[in-house]
C-alpha cells in the first residue's frame, strides 16, 4: 500500500473503520466463476455507504470549525 497523506485522514476514525471493513470482508464463492457477482456488488455499496457516511461527518466537523473561528474572529 502507498502511504497516506497525513492531511487526507479522516479525523473521526472513518479512515480505520473502512480499513477494517476491507480487512474482514468475504465474498460469497461460487461452485463455476469464481465469487457471488450479487455479492460483490452488495460490498462495494456498502463500502460507498461508509465512505458517503465519513465524508458527512468530516463536511459536519469542517463546518462547525468554521462556524467556530467566524463567530470567534480569529486569524489563519
Amino acid at each position: 500500500m502507498r502511504p497516506v497523506d497525513e492531511g487526507s485522514r479522516f479525523s473521526n476514525g472513518a479512515e480505520e473503520r473502512i480499513a477494517e471493513q476491507l480487512r474482514t470482508m468475504r465474498f460469497r464463492k461460487r461452485v463455476f466463476l469464481g465469487v457471488d457477482e450479487r455479492d460483490v456488488w452488495q460490498k462495494i455499496s456498502e463500502l460507498n455507504e461508509a465512505y458517503k457516511k465519513a465524508l458527512l461527518e468530516e463536511r459536519a466537523r469542517y463546518e462547525a470549525l468554521l462556524q467556530e473561528r467566524h463567530e470567534g474572529g480569529g486569524t489563519a
